[in-house]
């Protein structure tokens, strides 16, 4: 039998979860095409032997390159291993989410590549089969991760700064929200709290020194605002992902 018919056969097994497979029929035809497998290498004789304990019979798979097979095997052991955690979820609302060994080696990956890598590199650098990856990213890309674009403003010309403004009078939310309809230079607001007697913290957008002034000087008269200081972005220096792995890992 052609090359060419082993995905399609692969993809109308049966034993295959159709819907972990869904939408992904050329990522299955390019590992075979070159004969890649993210798994363990395995004689052909050991995997049949698997699968005759699982009550599948060898001529079921007789025109399935062994690769194939291999990772057709492990997909249903990780399904049946992933049973016991079947989403990402809490027990209850601000409880940690229960992860398994796979969900955390995932979330790992992605936070070390900031996103921009693929299920199927993902899938042959964690060992983990690609309908597996691409289930749980899928997960924990809605339930745990935050994802955006962030324009480059710097490279327009564009300065930008963080402001801490304190407010009277219980007038916090309001102060917030006439900022946020203030100007187009003003990029967010948000709430705080800590030691100092900030009460707001706004994100600005400004082209000179005399940009930056004036928008202070609008929020200074702004009624209800106490005090305002800002601070501005020199030089990134570095970004630390080590605390991820602490609070993955923790209990």
């Amino acid at each position: 039998m052609k090359r060419e018919n082993d995905s399609s056969a692969i993809l109308k097994n049966p034993f295959v979860d159709q819907g972990m497979l869904e939408g992904r029929e050329e990522d299955v035809a390019e590992m075979i095409k070159h004969e890649t497998s993210p798994f363990k290498k395995t004689s052909r004789d050991e995997i049949l032997a698997e699968f005759r304990e699982m009550g599948v019979t060898d001529n079921v798979f007789s025109s399935v390159p062994t690769n194939t097979l291999a990772r057709l095997l492990e997909n249903i052991k990780t399904a049946a291993t992933e049973q016991r955690y079947p989403k990402v979820h809490s027990g209850s609302p601000g409880s940690p989410p229960i992860l398994s060994t796979v969900d955390k080696k995932i979330l790992k990956a992605l936070l070390s590549s900031t996103g921009g890598v693929s299920s199927l590199t993902l899938s042959k650098e964690l060992d983990i089969p690609l309908s597996t990856v691409q289930r749980r990213r899928k997960r924990l890309e809605a339930n745990l991760l935050e994802m955006s674009y962030t324009l480059k403003v710097e490279r327009f010309g564009w300065r930008t700064a963080t402001l801490f403004i304190s407010t009277r009078n219980g007038m916090t939310a309001a102060v917030g929200k006439e900022i946020l309809s203030l100007s187009d230079g003003v990029k967010s607001v948000n709430r705080i709290l800590g030691e100092n007697s900030a009460d707001l913290m706004v994100e600005i957008i400004f082209r000179n020194n005399a940009e930056l002034l004036n928008m202070v000087e609008k929020m200074k008269s702004i009624n209800g605002v106490g005090n305002v200081f800002w601070i501005e972005l020199i030089e990134p220096m570095g970004k630390n992902t080590d605390f991820a792995e602490r609070v993955i890992e923790s209990d």
